[in-house]
């Protein structure tokens, strides 16, 4: 029987803890400093529709991923978790992903059988374009998300459509694919009209400050490093921390130590303790966590009383 998911995951210091109401477990990890380019690594990703079936027998953590072209993930088997310039989504496999192009911190756990498996179509936006002329699809401006990861239910419309896929066999031919591409997208179309047309106005129209602001202003993004953050923004080190200062006025440190202090300020106005709040803030000990709220707010947590405050 799979194990019961825990409360609370984050990542601080290169070390991943998850939290659950009976126990509290770490792993060591190394996040891979390979950079996968996809769907590069499949194939010379300069075909408009690609497929790919991929299948793992270990499950992966925080991996470096570029995206050049959209994607439509249908998970058949293990669970997925994307961290991207918009936030965390995860998703299992009665539900499907379509994510824009951009650079992704990609997360897979395999079954107890120690099983993944996926059905990944690539499309560029020279495909999206066709799709939304030669159906007439009826796309209205001005409703958007920050979001690039859009995570949807399935039906048995969907399963049965992912049934055909593996029917067909891992070399369909290139008119093939981008039928069954144009007949799961309208499909979609049909059943979320309000996400796929938000999802197909944002893949081509791209705001680049809109999304670095994303990731920074995302609830949890400071329990990723200032290198896991650039590689989100698409910037070297230095270029992220040069952006974030023109754009902020201030350090990435300075801005995360403040918006640690007001949500802790704000849990404490709730009258939780701070034995309770001080690993969903990101520290790794209560120590830790007091000795800088005393030093942001000249008392400790214990004897602190807030005012009315908002994050």
């Amino acid at each position: 029987m799979q194990e019961k998911a825990p409360q609370l995951e984050y990542i601080q210091n290169n070390r991943y803890f998850s939290i659950s109401i009976k126990k509290i477990r770490t792993i060591d990890y190394c996040m891979t400093e390979k950079v996968y380019h996809l769907p590069e690594e499949f194939n010379d990703g300069h075909q408009a529709v690609s497929i790919h079936y991929y299948d793992a027998k270990q499950s992966s953590q925080k991996n470096k991923v570029c995206f050049s072209q959209n994607l439509l993930c249908l998970l058949l088997k293990g669970t997925k978790t994307v961290y991207s310039c918009s936030g965390k989504a995860a998703f299992e496999k009665d539900q499907l992903m379509l994510l824009r192009p951009g650079n992704t911190l990609m997360t897979e756990r395999t079954t107890t059988e120690n099983a993944y498996k996926s059905v990944l179509f690539f499309f560029n936006n020279d495909f999206l374009n066709d799709f939304v002329r030669t159906n007439s699809i009826p796309l209205v401006r001005g409703n958007s998300s920050s979001s690039r990861a859009k995570i949807l239910a399935k039906d048995e419309y969907v399963t049965t459509f992912e049934k055909s896929l593996l029917l067909i066999g891992h070399k369909p031919s290139p008119p093939l694919i981008h039928s069954k591409l144009n007949e799961i997208l309208l499909y979609l179309f049909g059943r979320y009209p309000d996400e796929l047309n938000c999802f197909i106005n944002e893949a081509l129209s791209n705001n680049k400050n809109v999304a670095f602001k994303n990731v920074i202003e995302y609830p949890d993004s400071f329990f990723l490093s200032n290198e896991e953050l650039a590689f989100l923004c698409n910037m070297s080190l230095s270029t992220f921390k040069r952006k974030f200062r023109e754009v902020y006025d201030t350090t990435p440190r300075q801005y995360y130590i403040s918006k640690r202090m007001k949500k802790a300020a704000l849990l404490l106005q709730k009258d939780f303790r701070p034995s309770e709040i001080y690993l969903e803030l990101g520290y790794e000990n209560l120590s830790a966590f007091s000795n800088e709220f005393k030093k942001h707010f000249g008392s400790s947590p214990r004897t602190f009383r807030p005012e009315k405050l908002s994050l």
